[in-house]
């Protein structure tokens, strides 16, 4: 009788349990579910690969020890529900069941004792599969099995739970979480596959008389009179067709050729083809808005299964976004992904960093996310249309009215947002078109925008003395204690309601956003040093119906960039010791060297231009920059204006305490004041 009684009471306790489950998973749908009643994605399933200790187990001050969470969500989208019309051949995928389905791979740094938490999430978008917050933010690796990896282990040490979500569909999968990818499905109209025109480019860099170009869709067809390959000095330069003779098929997803005489290493090569198989890329915009609204609500899958993260119910969640993926970020709130299950919005703040005005190429048929537009590469391909700015303005050249945060502010779903840029994007991307009409005039703010410039920094601070094809050595002027400094003030605002620091960028009104000419920027003459000024990089309204894109070069936006000092050096913005107190000339700016596309922009570079020692040293080289012994009469001197030109910044919320005491100890050190008393 007790055997049996045992029996019937663990057969209840299993039937309570599966009751739970599937209660616990039902309150999962109806918490994705529309203020209509229909959910616009429902996550089926969880899959949690690995859960073991982060960083060889170490512990992070008040914040414990870390571990990490390798998971894979399987999401069930509706491709008619009015927050998914907006994806493009998402319908197209579908299944028998009218879903469309994808996976995403999941990833998540969180303390082991969720008791630890600081309760805010940090919801990082990949770029390009990798986790560049661990290296850019925390000065560490990009994976987190060592001790070593990481880095100064600040997020940590705040006790933030760390996301991130496959966005990018083009990035595979990846069962390890070294980095985060999308399964997408094919879409295919009636049963057959899809083709269109596509288009691809290259600029090799390198000499080499072959040359092999991937392609991000399979060909339709390997017949080569389906094809066209052409070069170009420079984008705004007439093409000159390659034969089919010079030039075949290796495969469906890639050709090579024989590269022609007479064009350097900096050569731009396109290919236009019929491709095949799109993928619905758009789906990567609703894997972020589906998978971080699902963990938010700390409750099991679809299936039943527990959440990793339901003990740690977040009280602000923040996204952040590092160059393609604050593109994306951009994009993402344009096209209304704020807007979760039941009207909530996903993200209570929003931080894109280095992405200028430009938005991205993923929800389009044929998209390529990786592409963005500078001066000299993927000049023309798609993502820089407007609208620029978060605030709504109409458009001077096509009479369009927009704005970043339109579709937010209509369904009250905006997240408050940090715009945050080096100098280089004002130079390659435009920046000034954030804060500008495109006509060259300013544009006020909305109130929960913030933009910052970071004072005469490239895009990021440079790991190398010099480039290859770059004409000047590349800037190393520093980044990271305001990457800290701002996620910690958008954390503060977003979750406790404290007024984040008031924008400082380059405007119109104030003199310090001009012309890209020495005289306008008051750029010191540095001929003599073999420096000379480029153009930045252009913006025309484009046809993008036409493969590759049309440019209209009647129909051009006013960009400009900001006004320097006596040394080079960016006035606005925020000047960090490197700038306030220099010892160089630090550009958002670099040339291209003889051999590869001289004259153009450098890629992702700007310039070190370090100010000679001493009046003898400047006179022999004719530069009229004051000298390093001239400007500081001691090492004391130095350094007590570093101290204040710090203080300053920790005043006004723009450096953290500990930033302050390294800033200090590595000025010290500094080889480059050896030459002072």
């Amino acid at each position: 009788m007790k055997n049996k009684l045992a029996a019937s009471a663990q057969a209840l306790r299993w039937r309570i349990a599966i009751m739970a489950a599937a209660l616990l998973a039902a309150l999962a749908g109806c918490a994705q579910m529309s203020a209509s009643g229909a959910a616009p994605a429902v996550v089926e399933q969880l899959i949690v690969r690995e859960r073991q200790p982060a960083f060889g187990g170490s512990a992070f001050g008040n914040a414990g020890p870390y571990e990490r969470v390798v998971a894979q969500a399987q999401v069930a989208l509706d491709p008619a529900h009015p927050a998914n019309r907006g994806i493009v051949d998402a319908g197209a995928a579908a299944s028998a069941d009218g879903k469309v389905r994808y996976k995403a791979d999941v990833v998540i740094l969180r303390p082991r004792d969720g008791a630890r938490s600081s309760g805010t999430w940090v919801v990082e978008v990949a770029n390009r599969g990798r986790k560049l917050m661990l290296e850019i933010v925390n000065g560490g690796s990009l994976q987190t099995d060592r001790a070593d990896e990481a880095g100064t282990g600040w997020l940590m040490r705040q006790g933030h739970t760390l996301l991130w979500v496959g966005w990018q569909g083009d990035i595979p999968a990846d069962a390890t979480g070294k980095t985060v990818g999308m399964v997408l499905p094919t879409a295919m109209q009636g049963g057959q596959p899809i083709t269109g025109a596509a288009f691809e480019e290259i600029v090799f860099d390198a000499p080499g008389p072959r040359g092999t170009l991937p392609l991000s869709y399979p060909a339709a067809s390997l017949d080569p009179a389906m094809g066209e390959l052409s070069v170009r000095a420079r984008p705004e330069a007439a093409p000159t067709v390659i034969g089919p003779a010079q030039w075949r098929y290796k495969d469906a997803k890639s050709i090579e050729f024989e590269r022609p005489a007479g064009f350097d290493a900096g050569a731009i090569y396109q290919f236009r083809y019929t491709a095949r198989d799109p993928r619905p890329m758009g789906l990567g915009m609703a894997s972020l808005r589906d998978v971080v609204s699902h963990l938010k609500t700390g409750l099991p899958d679809a299936s039943g299964q527990p959440s990793p993260v339901a003990d740690l119910k977040p009280r602000a969640t923040v996204a952040i976004g590092i160059s393609q993926s604050g593109r994306f970020l951009r994009d993402w709130v344009w096209q209304g992904f704020n807007a979760g299950p039941g009207g909530q919005r996903v993200f209570d703040g929003m931080v894109a960093t280095i992405a200028g005005s430009r938005k991205t190429y993923t929800n389009v048929r044929w998209a390529q996310p990786g592409r963005y537009s500078r001066q000299h590469e993927d000049h023309f391909f798609y993502g820089d249309q407007f609208p620029f700015s978060y605030a709504t303005t109409t458009d001077p050249l096509s009479g369009r009215q927009g704005g970043l945060l339109a579709r937010c502010a209509a369904d009250r779903t905006c997240p408050k947002v940090f715009h945050l840029d080096s100098a280089l994007e004002y130079w390659q991307g435009r920046a000034a078109l954030v804060v500008t009409d495109g006509a060259g005039r300013d544009i006020a703010l909305p109130d929960e925008v913030r933009v910052y410039l970071m004072s005469s920094t490239q895009h990021v601070t440079a790991r190398n003395a010099t480039s290859p094809i770059c004409e000047t050595p590349i800037n190393p002027a520093q980044q990271q204690p305001v990457y800290r400094a701002l996620l910690t003030r958008m954390i503060e605002w977003s979750r406790d309601g404290k007024a984040p620091p008031a924008s400082r960028y380059p405007t119109v009104r104030d003199g310090t956003l001009v012309q890209a000419t020495a005289a306008a920027m008051r750029f010191p003459d540095l001929s003599p040093l073999g420096v000379t000024l480029p153009a930045p990089n252009l913006l025309t309204v484009n046809d993008d119906s036409a493969v590759p894109a049309r440019p209209d070069a009647t129909r051009a936006y006013t960009v400009l960039v900001p006004k320097t000092d006596a040394d080079g050096n960016d006035v606005a913005g925020i000047r960090l010791p490197d700038v306030a107190v220099p010892l160089a000339t630090y550009t958002g700016w670099n040339r291209r060297k003889a051999g590869f596309a001289p004259g153009q922009l450098c890629g992702l570079d700007g310039s070190y231009l370090p100010f000679s020692a001493t009046a003898t040293e400047a006179a022999s080289k004719r530069d009229p920059r004051l000298p390093i012994a001239e400007r500081y009469p001691s090492r004391e001197v130095y350094l007590a204006k570093v101290k204040s030109a710090v203080q300053r910044l920790q005043a006004d919320g723009l450096m953290l305490d500990e930033d302050a005491a390294r800033w200090m100890d590595n000025a010290a050190k500094d080889g480059r004041i050896a030459v002072l008393p």
